[in-house]
């Protein structure tokens, strides 16, 4: 049976206009796992082997299950938003319009001189790779660093690995935005400096083997042949190799951590199916934002899907896949409605969140930008979801396509 990861680099998803656009009033994270009148990815695609069954619901993966903080975590908003929206509310009773200019310019130059050298680090690697040459990985635990130096990028690295609809897409952008999803996730876990580092580095290089597979392969747009899918599941073997034949023993644990992480919580995955605590936690976390990432990015088959889309197909992906843990840690940390998304609510009116709240990840702050029908307001008002309970999210939307 081919796996959620795989089925995704042949573009097998359903189409949003399909099953995995069913309207979901977001009122509880209960609503995110499949309903009865929903076709699920399971469904769609293996329909002898049900995703929901008895034992599924009574023990399967689902958003209901994590116990969230108790304390609210409040992000730092973005593009003149106000940090502080109560206040604003006391003092304007409306949210500030948006500036011109989202990061200052010593900010920008630092922002994309990081993104340029990480994307030129892996181009070289995979360079060397395909070439059979030897290369270096040390820049790499360097460049990482400088990222966790400047927190700012790993919030712009965020929000342009999902909303960034222009941005030429390709293997190193992959492994970049693997790279930032997963860090973020480490911090959550309540890593060290040394371990994000480790599991940045891991992340920029998971699909290291795939150098090795045939480009007509890699890049194929219709489905591949049991032949050619049978040469895509040696990518994690060949990762390994390379990284122990051109590393040595020193990174052991890059290399274990590259050769598992294509293996799933269950047992489903490949190359050896192993389970639970077999599996590096490195690379529970890598695996899961594999499916994340790529699902964020259209192909020729789907569009892309936006947060709270990718989170859902990864909560009823198939019955545990990923660990519980993981997943609560994906939907805290990257949010289903990250900072700078729009959202429609049951009102209709379209809105842009402003502030997120971990201890209420599907309710948070809006600044109201449409009316229900659609006219813009002069002045954005804030809204927190939280405290107004007829109010909730019903859809999220792309910044393209606002009502013009």
């Amino acid at each position: 049976m081919a796996r959620l990861s795989d089925l995704i680099r042949q573009g097998k998803i359903p189409e949003k206009e399909g099953a995995l656009t069913h309207q979901i009033q977001f009122r509880e994270f209960t609503e995110l796992k499949t309903k009865k009148d929903t076709v699920g990815l399971e469904e769609a695609y293996f329909p002898s082997e049900s995703s929901i069954t008895k034992e599924a619901r009574k023990t399967g993966v689902g958003l209901e299950d994590f116990p969230f903080p108790s304390e609210a975590k409040t992000v730092p908003s973005e593009k003149g938003f106000p940090a502080e929206p109560e206040k604003a509310v006391r003092e304007t009773g409306t949210v500030p319009k948006e500036k011109a200019t989202v990061r200052t310019t010593e900010e920008q130059k630092t922002f994309v001189t990081l993104y340029r050298a990480l994307y030129e680090f892996l181009n070289e690697i995979f360079t060397a790779v395909k070439a059979n040459q030897k290369f270096s990985i040390e820049k790499g635990t360097e460049l990482i660093a400088g990222v966790l130096d400047f927190p700012k990028a790993i919030e712009d690295l965020h929000r342009e690995a999902i909303f960034k609809k222009d941005l030429h897409y390709d293997s190193m952008v992959h492994g970049i935005n693997v790279m930032i999803f997963s860090i973020k996730i480490g911090e959550g876990l309540g890593y060290n400096r040394e371990q994000l580092i480790e599991l940045g580095l891991a992340a920029l290089l998971h699909d290291i083997g795939m150098c090795k597979i045939p480009d007509d392969i890699v890049k194929k747009e219709g489905s591949l042949t049991n032949e050619e899918y049978a040469l895509i599941k040696k990518h994690p073997q060949l990762g390994y190799d390379i990284i122990i034949n051109t590393q040595g023993n020193k990174y052991q644990w890059l290399a274990d951590v590259v050769f598992q992480e294509q293996e799933r919580e269950g047992g489903q995955g490949y190359p050896r199916g192993i389970t639970g605590k077999e599996i590096h936690e490195y690379a529970k976390i890598i695996g899961m934002i594999d499916v994340y990432e790529a699902l964020s990015h259209s192909r020729p088959q789907r569009k892309r899907f936006l947060p709270y889309e990718a989170a859902k197909v990864i909560v009823n992906s198939s019955k545990n896949a990923f660990a519980p843990r993981m997943i609560k840690m994906l939907i805290n940390k990257l949010s289903c409605f990250p900072i700078g998304s729009y959202v429609v609510l049951n009102s209709k009116a379209i809105g842009r969140v402003v502030e997120t709240n971990e201890s209420s990840p599907l309710r948070p702050a809006i600044a109201m930008l449409y009316e229900p029908m659609g006219k813009r307001l002069p002045v954005p008002k804030l809204v927190k979801l939280q405290d107004t309970p007829l109010l909730y999210i019903v859809d999220s939307i792309f910044e393209e396509d606002l009502p013009k």
